[in-house]
């Protein structure tokens, strides 16, 4: 009931502003864009993947409780804007530049669709949990893996015979500045 997309790339572009406010404790409110480059809508929907988010989180030590909320419509989703999540995350260093990750967090998703029978988007939502590791090599960049499960439902989150909602092993590489 959501949209398509041929897209192959996953693009997450962010900026903000993080303080501490208090000994051991942050803030941080930005704003986060999912681009899918060279990506076209596909099926009745039309509407491409592209999407935006406002942020606020608050850490203590290494927890973090974080929420987010799409100002537009979310990974093409028709009539989702105002869909939200919410994550926990506890990073805790174990040895010198590897960090243990665990993540709990929830999305919901907002709006029904009235071209589709008046589908219920909230039939979308899924909870998510990772648990993984991360390797700091220096000037900003990063590896690690991590393994995901949900309870996304598979009838909403195959395409293609590629079932998203599947528990899996993910290596990932960052750069931040």
């Amino acid at each position: 009931m959501g949209a398509q997309t041929d897209a192959r790339i996953e693009w997450d572009i962010y900026g903000g502003y993080k303080w501490a406010f208090s000994k051991d404790w942050t803030l941080d409110v930005g704003y986060l864009r999912y681009e899918y480059p060279n990506s076209n809508a596909l099926g009745t929907a039309l509407v491409k993947p592209n999407t935006d988010e406002v942020y606020a989180g608050v850490s203590y030590g290494p927890a973090t409780l974080k929420y987010s909320y799409s100002i537009n419509e979310l990974f093409g989703v028709p009539h989702s804007e105002g869909s939200d999540y919410i994550e926990l995350s506890v990073n805790y260093p174990i040895i010198d530049k590897v960090t243990l990750n665990g993540v709990l967090g929830h999305q919901r998703y907002k709006g029904n669709q009235p071209a589709a029978g008046n589908f219920d988007n909230g039939l979308f939502d899924y909870t998510v949990w990772k648990i993984g590791a991360t390797y700091e090599f220096g000037n900003g960049f990063s590896a690690g893996a991590y393994y995901k499960g949900t309870d996304a439902d598979p009838i909403y989150f195959t395409l293609k015979d590629k079932d998203a909602s599947k528990d899996r092993l993910v290596g990932f590489v960052a750069w931040s500045f």
